[in-house]
């Protein structure tokens, strides 16, 4: 029998995926939180971390809202630049 495998969607490019291969992302009263365990409590968001057009500030906005522009410097920051050559996180 087939392991239960859990899918989600990147709230950039609507794409539905394998939860492990998304990074997930909180956000709370005081700001944003990366969750690249995918364990943390609350209330979360996935994009997809090897796609970098899903880290603009743009695309953003729908989880976001008018603190997009500071996740999308956090990503770009985290995932290593706009052509996602550091796309190594772990697997939550």
């Amino acid at each position: 029998m087939a392991k239960h495998l859990p899918i989600r969607m990147c709230v950039a490019c609507r794409r539905r995926r394998p939860k492990g291969e998304l990074l997930r992302i909180l956000l709370m009263p005081e700001g944003f939180r990366l969750d690249p365990t995918g364990k943390l409590p609350g209330r979360g968001a996935y994009v997809c971390p090897d796609n970098p057009e899903c880290w603009t500030e743009k695309k953003l906005r729908r989880f976001a809202g008018g603190r997009a522009k500071a996740l999308s410097e956090a990503l770009i920051s985290l995932l290593g630049g706009t052509d996602g050559q550091n796309t190594h996180l772990p697997a939550g």
